[in-house]
């Protein structure tokens, strides 16, 4: 039910932005030709209501192409995902339980809260297991404890456990502001 709902949403989001993409088109469209009364625009201004609706439904094939592409891909109804480069991700499923694919082989289902730095991933899973995985060379790193973690860190310059956020502030904090407004 939730994926429904996330996919109607989505699909309302990208009505939504085709249709001020559209109008934007239209508008700068009608502003250049202003400018230069003898261009090819002027073709495509005699009819604005078939301009408009071409842009617009090119914007949502845009839009909806880069909804399923790694960058875009913010997942749908009870599963989020966040990119964090090299095509990896960190992801969440029922809005409860964080996960990161390769680093399953570790026994760890659950991800507290993370932060990337330097193209490395710095976690604290649950049964109070600390880990890093370098993003590009597939590598990860296991720490008994805090203490044991906190001081690779700070050999690495790598952040330390009280800077690790959960999922649902780094979920906000990406997903939210030009990219909730500007991308499906």
């Amino acid at each position: 039910m939730e994926y429904a709902f996330g996919l109607f949403f989505t699909l309302l989001k990208v009505a939504v932005q085709a249709s001020i993409y559209a109008t934007l088109v239209l508008v700068l469209t009608r502003i250049w030709a202003g400018f230069s009364p003898d261009s090819r625009l002027i073709e495509y201004l005699s009819n604005g209501k078939r301009l408009w609706w071409r842009s617009g439904f090119a914007a949502s094939i845009a839009l909806l192409l880069l909804a399923n592409t790694p960058w875009g891909d913010h997942g749908l109804g009870d599963y989020a995902r966040i990119p964090l480069g090299h095509g990896l991700a960190m992801e969440q499923i029922n809005g409860t339980m964080a996960y990161f694919e390769p680093v399953t082989t570790i026994d760890q289902p659950e991800i507290i809260s993370y932060q990337v730095a330097n193209g490395v991933l710095c976690a604290k899973a649950d049964k109070n297991l600390y880990f890093t995985y370098d993003l590009a060379l597939k590598r990860y790193q296991i720490f008994a404890d805090s203490t044991a973690y906190n001081s690779n860190a700070k050999n690495l310059s790598l952040p330390t456990t009280s800077q690790f956020e959960s999922f649902n502030r780094h979920y906000a904090r990406y997903w939210g502001g030009w990219r909730f407004w500007l991308l499906a």
